[in-house]
């Protein structure tokens, strides 16, 4: 594995997306790597919180350092994804899927996101990816007022490993970022399209009220939406007020 120069372990943080923003700000490389058995303070997109209780997860940031152009940068969320259900389905869950732009479902229910941050300055930018993934159940199970989730171990009915999921979720994102590095966008697209079915051909509603269907992924990694206007690229999933599979 060529991409990982540095794993930091933690029993306990924060969030493990501030303690690899912080450490890239010091001057850690690319491939720096947190890992913490729990987060007093995890989050998804838009501020959402992550369930992150001791041993029962796995919670991962991993600091990039990508040169291509800005509007290109949203590939990398893209291969987070596939990295992540990789991951679970090397674990066993052969019925994973990704839910467009960073979620793993399995049966409907979440097991795995994805919170990607960008910090773009003068100089190149800086990409911290942030993995929660649903390793274990907890004792107490998950909070009611959650998506429905569910865990690996649970889904594929044996105990799985925390270690074994970050390490087959690094070799994964390793052989992705490669893969997209060396202009294999296509690629990338091809297999995200595969795993995520909705992404083509579901009829979605935007906030601004306008209908469409899903038409695919756009070269920025943009989800494509056909509508009576005419193409509209939809860059996150907050702009989505309703989605039909």
């Amino acid at each position: 594995m060529t991409l990982v120069r540095r794993v930091v372990r933690l029993d306990t943080t924060g969030s493990t997306n501030d303690d690899a923003r912080r450490l890239a700000q010091e001057g850690a490389p690319e491939g720096t790597v947190v890992i913490a058995r729990s987060q007093s303070a995890g989050r998804g997109r838009l501020g959402r919180s992550w369930h992150s209780p001791d041993g029962s997860g796995l919670y991962l940031s991993i600091v990039l350092r990508p040169r291509e152009p800005l509007d290109r940068v949203g590939r990398y969320a893209l291969v987070a994804a596939l990295a992540a259900l990789d991951a679970c389905r090397a674990a066993g869950a052969a019925a994973a899927r990704v839910k467009w732009p960073n979620d793993v479902l399995v049966e409907g229910r979440k097991v795995a996101g994805i919170l990607a941050e960008l910090r773009a300055g003068s100089g190149a930018a800086e990409l911290v990816l942030g993995f929660g993934v649903n390793v274990g159940t907890p004792p107490t199970g998950y909070p009611p007022d959650l998506a429905p989730a569910t865990s690996l171990s649970a889904a594929v009915g044996r105990t799985v490993g925390v270690d074994d999921t970050a390490a087959a979720l690094l070799a994964s994102l390793d052989g992705w970022i490669a893969c997209l590095r060396r202009g294999g966008w296509e690629e990338v697209r091809e297999a995200f399209v595969r795993y995520a079915p909705g992404v083509e051909g579901a009829r979605v509603t935007l906030r601004g009220g306008a209908t469409g269907i899903t038409r695919g992924l756009d070269a920025t990694g943009a989800l494509l939406v056909e509508t009576a206007q005419g193409d509209v690229p939809v860059h996150a999933g907050e702009s989505l007020a309703s989605w039909e599979a």
